[in-house]
């Protein structure tokens, strides 16, 4: 790790070109940090802060993309370009490769990021956000957070308001779906996860108005947020609808086909499991993705096996 006088070297020369900026306080979940107004070279560790970003048109200098460019998808690409600089995994990023690209703003996540964000806060001024396990209501209050931050509150204000209308409109589509329980899955192959009442996918479909046979947890971790389960516990849950992310082809749900306890769960034996972009569904957050996941639904709600 560099040291505090590296990290305070490389600051202080990013002042000395940029000149002086005028600072706001940023109210986050990690504290209170004094933002340069309207930052210009922003890093993003997570990838519902690049949707932010793009949602707004601004493009960063450095994401957190698991050492894969194409886990930023075109959605993306298409309005912030493919000119940033991979500073490594959600989870590990590195500070060297941060450091080298002279941010003036770091946005990060409040779980994954926790323990390093006081080196981050060396490199530049940082803010954190729950993406990790955060609704969908804690993610659009992030976005215009960040959008604050960074000088364009007003424009994702007006972006919000579009994307309520742009929601509401795909919750009129879908209709009233209050008697449906449903499930998001994702199966990697070895092992399945449901996304509980309080994880975004949860919480997302919650908003159309779709049950979860899921109890509610008291807290709020990523173990209760994102549960691993068995076939077991998922007959016993009995979705009416399962939506399956699928890391793996063929999935584990796919080796259980056949099994009696599998045939059984009620999405199954009416053909209500559909399959839609893990990549999409699972890690991608915010005003962009949900807009994404809505139409989803509204083509899976067209199908549905009443």
């Amino acid at each position: 790790m560099f040291s505090k006088l590296f990290f305070g070297a490389i600051a202080g020369a990013i002042m000395l070109a940029a000149g002086p900026a005028q600072a706001i306080d940023i109210t986050h979940d990690l504290g209170t940090t004094a933002v340069p107004d309207a930052p210009q070279r922003i890093v993003v560790l997570e990838y519902s802060f690049v949707d932010t970003l793009a949602a707004l048109g601004v493009s960063p200098v450095g994401i957190a993309d698991d050492d894969k460019r194409d886990s930023i998808i075109a959605a993306y690409t298409a309005i912030i370009g493919d000119d940033w600089t991979s500073v490594g995994t959600r989870k590990s990023p590195s500070l060297e490769v941060i450091a080298s690209l002279q941010p003036d703003l770091i946005i990060a996540d409040t779980g994954r990021h926790a323990a390093i964000y006081d080196a981050l806060s060396e490199i530049a001024p940082t803010i954190a956000f729950d993406s990790l396990t955060g609704t969908y209501q804690v993610a659009m209050e992030a976005a215009q957070t960040i959008a604050n931050a960074i000088g364009k509150g007003p424009e994702m204000t007006a972006r919000l308001a579009e994307h309520s209308a742009t929601m509401q409109a795909f919750k009129a589509e879908i209709g009233d779906v209050s008697d449906w329980s449903a499930q998001f899955i994702i199966d990697n192959g070895e092992g399945i996860f449901l996304h509980s009442p309080v994880s975004y996918n949860g919480s997302l479909l919650a908003w159309f108005g779709f049950k979860n046979n899921m109890p509610t947890p008291d807290g709020h971790t990523y173990e209760e947020a994102i549960v691993a389960t068995s076939l077991e516990q998922l007959s016993e849950i009995n979705p009416q609808i399962i939506i399956r992310g699928k890391y793996a082809d063929p999935g584990l749900t796919e080796s259980w086909v056949g099994q009696p306890v599998y045939d059984a769960i009620a999405a199954v034996k009416s053909g209500n499991v559909f399959d839609v972009t893990a990549h999409n569904w699972s890690r991608l957050r915010g005003v962009l993705a949900s807009e994404a996941s809505a139409a989803d639904l509204v083509d899976i709600v067209k199908q549905l096996k009443r």
